[in-house]
């Protein structure tokens, strides 16, 4: 089945910022074993490390070794994590232990994505990403002639 999975304030009560990638899952239960999946190896808190804080785009120790763990550094280039790296080691060298305080550096957003859909899969969730081809249109007036949207004014500031 298709749907969004959505990176940032999904519910809209906060920042109400928020990236939706569409993907293709087998099942939702999938994706939500997945993850307990992973709160029963490495902390039932972990998702919450997973740059899930308001103005806090980094990941704790436990996320690192997490993606450490499952082969992360084989997959994605270090230059994803943060253009202040070029290497893997140099990240590595940042995340040293779960004491140290200054492990916590920015990461991307587009790392953040990918790292998170990818360790669910390495835990069975079966999510594919779907190209920006394949994406399903929005209705608007620019691609239905004619169509008038409604609800601008809800939104205020």
């Amino acid at each position: 089945m298709k749907a969004y999975l959505p990176f940032g304030d999904w519910s809209n009560d906060g920042h109400g910022r928020c990236h939706r990638l569409l993907v293709e899952i087998n099942s939702m239960e999938d994706v939500s074993l997945a993850q307990d999946k992973i709160r029963k190896e490495y902390g039932e808190y972990f998702f919450y490390d997973f740059a899930d804080d308001y103005c806090d785009d980094s990941l704790s120790y436990e996320c690192w070794k997490a993606l450490f763990d499952h082969g992360i550094k084989d997959v994605f280039p270090a230059a994803m994590v943060s253009d202040e790296f070029e290497s893997w080691k140099e990240i590595e060298e940042r995340v040293e232990s779960p004491e140290d305080e200054y492990n916590n550096f920015s990461v991307s957003l587009e790392f953040v994505e990918q790292a998170f859909i990818w360790l669910l899969n390495k835990f069975g969730a079966h999510i594919e990403l779907l190209q920006e081809d394949q994406k399903i249109p929005e209705i608007n007036g620019y691609n239905c002639k004619g169509f008038q949207n409604v609800g601008y004014g809800c939104f205020y500031g």
